[in-house]
């Protein structure tokens, strides 16, 4: 399902949460939207889960609207829909199995399915057992089982990463990969970009209720223009000493202690770098070449990162 949001705008009194956002989450894609509390990250979804009506703009899947200042998100779009909330919560009392066939009753989800899902997000073991009795991961995993049980088009996950262990983790790729593979789409809100950003095909930077950047993490990355840390480790003292001086004259910010070399460059500019170190009578022993995280391309483009105050991190 392709999902279009369109110049959406929703205000709380005299509170502008979103001021006229456009993005989308394309057939068989992943859009990953990221940025500091109250951006508008939660309103957004909200919108399009049809918990609040936007003021102004419109949701549309495959070409028709399906939420608009006139009515919400219609009831068979939101048939449409499996949500992860960021905090789930379940009766206590119930088992994990018990909780699963009570939303696949509601949904008309046979309980083949139900065990099937089980397997899928790895409880089929704790199956039998009460929620209370869950740790904080496992209940997020039940959630997450509880957004894909009834196969749907679109997967909306509001920190879907909190409380997970690798395992947990684990799980989470396989059923986005599984999502993605198959056409389906999917919509996530985290700040935890750094953990997601493989698994992210558009990232979404909000900020004040405004886009403030929306491409592939590639192309952000290219828009943030920050450089690459390159840190050499030379056979001999006096070499490193040698290189770091040769550099200083190139480069800003280098730093020499003992045989290591550090810098920051430009990506393009690493050729050079390497011809500049290559010094014949002290072979390079070792060369680490660091990339900004999308955390910290999501912060220059907020204007807060200091990746490139120092070569050193």
């Amino acid at each position: 399902m392709d999902v279009r949001i369109d110049r959406v705008a929703v205000s709380y009194g005299s509170v502008d949460a979103l001021r006229g956002v456009s993005i989308g989450a394309s057939h068989g894609g992943s859009t990953v939207l990221v940025g500091p509390n109250g951006a508008g990250k939660s309103t957004l979804m909200s919108v399009v889960l049809g918990l609040l009506r936007p003021d102004r703009g419109e949701v549309l899947a495959d070409g028709e609207v399906v939420a608009c200042a006139r009515h919400g998100a219609t009831r068979e779009f939101r048939a449409r829909l499996g949500y992860l909330p960021e905090a789930v919560a379940f009766s206590e009392n119930l088992t994990g199995r018990q909780v699963l066939r009570f939303f696949a009753s509601a949904r008309g989800v046979g309980r083949k399915r139900v065990e099937a899902t089980l397997e899928r997000v790895g409880l089929d073991g704790a199956a039998g057992r009460a929620v209370r009795g869950y740790s904080r991961g496992m209940r997020q995993r039940l959630g997450l089982g509880v957004a894909v049980l009834h196969t749907p088009d679109l997967l909306v996950l509001d920190e879907p990463t909190g409380g997970l262990d690798q395992e947990g983790l684990s799980v989470l790729w396989e059923v986005l990969a599984e999502w993605k593979a198959a056409g389906r789409s999917v919509l996530m809100s985290t700040h935890e970009i750094a953990l997601v950003e493989r698994h992210a095909d558009t990232v979404c930077v909000l900020a004040d209720g405004r886009v403030r950047a929306v491409a592939t993490p590639d192309a952000l990355r290219r828009e943030a223009a920050l450089p690459v840390r390159v840190s050499v480790e030379l056979a001999e003292e006096a070499a490193a000493a040698q290189v770091a001086s040769g550099l200083r004259d190139r480069h800003a910010g280098v730093e020499h202690e003992g045989r290591n070399v550090g810098l920051l460059e430009r990506p393009e500019e690493l050729l050079e770098v390497m011809r500049a170190v290559s010094l014949p009578t002290a072979p390079v022993r070792h060369v680490r070449v660091e990339e900004p995280g999308l955390d910290e391309v999501t912060l220059r483009i907020l204007g807060g990162s200091r990746w490139d105050a120092s070569p050193v991190h």
